[in-house]
């Protein structure tokens, strides 16, 4: 029960804090609050995976499971990071839905521990129907979470596609707390001709995000992906057009297109300055998809 109140203790209080700051309206409050009664009820169990409770928490996985200690690591890790993932808008989404998940996927040693009789902490484990109730309790905090930050991580076209968003990553230029200046913007659209390279491609372009967070003179780089219809689209802002081609031209960027060339159906780039830049999801691909004007047109 002491997870009970360290989840409500935080959720109040992050409603409080609210309305002292103006939002008192109930609807408006409450998501952010039960994000913030979660990442902290998350950040206390995820330690005591290591500490305090890690015996106990051993000797609470069901027999059949191989590794104990390394299946509690593993899950405190996951709600450690989970928890951090909760405390950014952008990531709360995708942080609350993994931890639903493993709200799931552990709940059988909450059901072992309860049958056996074992203890937490020198007292006994909840009973199981209290256990159940606490659960569904914690997942639907969980889902209201992911609904209401769902858009900032996917978005839907006009077939019903949905795209998975990855949180924004910012180079040496750009700051994470202000809205970066752009010079100049590119977006891209890249069709693979198969699913089967959709893994591969992904790798790489994690691998092309993780090396814009130190090129000079990038300031952001977004990535959308559409699985199921094997499409990718980015969205990077840079100081200036110098900047982006050194990017475009550097080893790492055209060891991916060499690489992924035969594969494409489709490879769409267009730079622009900031000022004719995207705002949204939606407008970058409207942008791709629209014919890119001849020089009379401009």
């Amino acid at each position: 029960m002491s997870v009970l109140i360290i989840f409500l203790t935080a959720t109040l209080a992050t409603l409080g804090v609210a309305a002292i700051l103006g939002r008192r309206r109930l609807r408006e409050a409450a998501p952010p609050a039960l994000r913030g009664g979660l990442a902290v009820m998350f950040l206390v169990t995820g330690v005591s995976h290591f500490a305090g409770l890690r015996d106990d928490l051993v000797a609470i996985v069901p027999p059949v499971l191989p590794h104990p200690e390394l299946l509690v690591t593993v899950t405190g890790v996951l709600e450690l990071a989970g928890a951090i993932g909760l405390m950014l808008p952008r990531t709360a989404a995708w942080a609350a839905g993994g931890l639903g998940l493993l709200m799931v996927a552990i709940f059988p040693a909450n059901i072992y521990a309860a049958t056996a009789g074992l203890t937490l902490a020198g007292e006994p484990a909840t009973a199981l129907l209290p256990r159940t109730a606490l659960q569904l309790l914690y997942i639907a905090a969980a889902v209201v979470v992911v609904i209401t930050h769902w858009r900032r991580a996917v978005f839907s076209d006009s077939l019903g596609n949905l795209n998975a968003v990855l949180p924004r990553a910012y180079g040496p230029a750009g700051a994470v707390d202000e809205a970066p200046s752009a010079g100049i913007v590119l977006v891209s659209r890249l069709r693979l001709r198969s699913a089967r390279h959709v893994p591969g491609f992904l790798f790489a372009s994690l691998r092309l995000r993780r090396a814009l967070r130190r090129a000079p003179g990038a300031l952001w780089f977004d990535l959308a992906a559409q699985p199921l219809t094997a499409t990718f689209w980015t969205w990077s802002g840079w100081t200036d057009e110098d900047a982006m081609r050194r990017c475009t031209r550097s080893a790492l960027h055209a060891h991916v297109m060499r690489t992924y060339r035969p594969h494409l159906q489709e490879s769409t780039f267009r730079s622009l300055p900031a000022t004719q830049a995207p705002a949204t999801w939606p407008e970058v691909r409207g942008m791709l998809d629209a014919p890119t004007p001849t020089p009379a047109e401009r």
